[in-house]
């Protein structure tokens, strides 16, 4: 908050506070004090319902009537607060449901601070006194902040449209991050960990056309941030396939930190790999037919080579057949079906040689082989 607005703001309250001790001394013309409207309105803004801590979150309706009727003398509706939560420092305690809304228990939603999703209700609760009540009504006040909230970063190395594509990003989450142009993949993703402040972090590929229902605010469980990736599906542009290639990934810091950098498959080759099916986006990568040609033949070096420990043999197969086959007229098609082609025979050739599957992570020499296999043709 500005300067100016920080004055304009206790200026009204001034106004405000002598607006009432005005009120507070009118009387009638017997001399008897009179409850006005603006009493009424006071009493309205600024009382608030007692509030009562519970060491565990009380979710019990009998429960909770039993604790709040011990105020029922003195009011009619008691905030009922599990006191291990930070409520949100801008909850407006002097919520007065209407006359209809005082026979329910209202709960309000802890929430993700990035998207508003609501993650679960009953951190705060306003309960009846009376001892009855028609059941649960959920309040849309947010009530506190959900805090595993992760680090969104971006990894791009010299694409075209990785700015423009940032910058989308950027309009939707404000926090999300970018490493560029840093030679090696394996030292891209290193370098997110070493900037990245949170136990996870988001990975976004410089091809990747975020879909709009994708809000980065997953919640994994608490056993798992510290040694299992997951990935979401992305839809490929040309085939039609739907899964983890080329989208959005949760990597636990430490993982990036530690990698070996001559794994050929930073995701998959690891202990724990957990997939979503939910798509997050469209890879884009169909953007030349150098970068075509590439990423068809990296991704079917890895599904021929069998380098993810985790894979379904059939479903890996299945898919292998599709990028070596189908093309359904998206640009550069054909790159992408020559790329995939060499890719498998690369991926049979070398299955168990890992430092030459670990090449498909050198640029140069995929440019390389690019240019040897355009002269093929």
């Amino acid at each position: 908050m500005t300067e100016l607005h920080t004055l304009e703001h206790v200026h009204t309250q001034l106004k405000a506070i002598a607006m009432i001790n005005f009120i507070n001394t009118r009387k009638d013309f017997q001399g008897q004090s009179v409850v006005t409207p603006w009493d009424r309105l006071k009493r309205f803004m600024f009382d608030s319902y007692p509030v009562i801590k519970t060491p565990i979150k009380l979710t019990d309706e009998g429960a909770l009537l039993e604790l709040a009727s011990k105020h029922k003398d003195t009011h009619d509706m008691v905030w009922v607060v599990f006191d291990e939560i930070e409520v949100n420092p801008n909850f407006v305690w002097q919520y007065k449901p209407s006359d209809i809304g005082k026979n329910f228990i209202h709960t309000f939603p802890r929430v993700v601070k990035r998207t508003s999703r609501p993650v679960s209700w009953g951190d705060v609760q306003l309960v009846p006194t009376n001892g009855v009540s028609h059941g649960p009504l959920q309040n849309k006040l947010v009530s506190s902040y959900h805090v595993a909230e992760f680090d969104i970063f971006m990894i791009s190395f010299h694409e075209a449209e990785a700015d423009e594509n940032f910058q989308k990003l950027r309009e939707r989450f404000k926090d999300a991050q970018h490493v560029k142009n840093i030679e090696g993949i394996g030292n891209a993703h290193k370098r997110v960990g070493e900037l990245a402040k949170t136990e996870m972090v988001y990975i976004v590929d410089a091809d990747a056309d975020i879909t709009g229902h994708f809000s980065f605010d997953y919640i994994p469980p608490m056993s798992n941030r510290k040694n299992t990736t997951f990935v979401w599906s992305a839809r490929n542009p040309i085939n039609d396939l739907e899964y983890g290639y080329g989208g959005v990934k949760l990597f636990p810091k430490e993982q990036l930190l530690s990698l070996g950098h001559s794994l050929p498959d930073y995701t998959t080759g690891v202990a724990f790999y957990q997939p979503i099916a939910d798509i997050s986006n469209i890879t884009r990568f169909n953007k030349d037919p150098y970068r075509t040609w590439r990423s068809a033949f990296r991704e079917c070096v890895k599904l021929a080579s069998s380098v993810n420990p985790n894979q379904k043999q059939e479903e890996t197969d299945a898919r292998l057949e599709t990028w070596t086959t189908v093309d359904n007229g998206g640009r550069f098609g054909r790159y992408c079906l020559k790329g995939a082609n060499e890719g498998k025979a690369y991926g049979i050739e070398h299955k168990d040689d890992n430092e030459a599957l670990s090449k498909i992570n050198d640029f140069d020499w995929l440019r390389e082989q690019f240019v040897a296999s355009m002269k093929k043709r």
